[in-house]
């Protein structure tokens, strides 16, 4: 299983608001060219920032001058922060099956393949959790 490519569309999204407000060319980046630069469909484009929106990531305005940018400082905007607001409630690894065979041999088994599994997705959360939109900016301007 993978989550959705809008999770990596998302990251992007992110970066390329946060880099053209920090260099100065927009208060608010236009929805049509940031749909265009970075190659995503506008209702694609939409639905990400709708959930960047909700997860307060980003703002909005309306109008000839409106468009998104970020609503917190890029310090504070980890790429989990992104991952919860495109993947919400979205496990990585499914564990809902049931087994033909019983007894505590295959109880155990499961049961060992399932905190093996948390313990993975726990260390992916971690790490992104880690990493700001700051950071990548730093290395996008090196």
């Amino acid at each position: 299983m993978s989550y959705s490519l809008s999770f990596s569309q998302a990251i992007v999204t992110v970066i390329f608001v946060g880099d053209k407000v920090e260099q100065g060319f927009y208060d608010f980046v236009p929805t049509k060219e940031l749909s265009e630069a970075l190659n995503i469909a506008r209702p694609t484009a939409v639905k990400i920032l709708g959930n960047l929106a909700g997860a307060g990531i980003i703002e909005t305005r309306e109008g000839a001058k409106g468009g998104v940018r970020l609503a917190l400082p890029p310090a504070e905007v980890t790429i989990l922060d992104i991952f919860q607001a495109i993947e919400s409630g979205k496990a990585m690894f499914r564990h809902d099956f049931e087994l033909g065979v019983t007894g505590e041999k295959p109880t155990r088994a499961q049961g060992a393949i399932l905190n093996i599994l948390n313990e993975a997705e726990a260390a992916m959360h971690n790490r992104l959790a880690q990493t700001t939109i700051a950071d990548l900016l730093a290395i996008l301007n090196a």
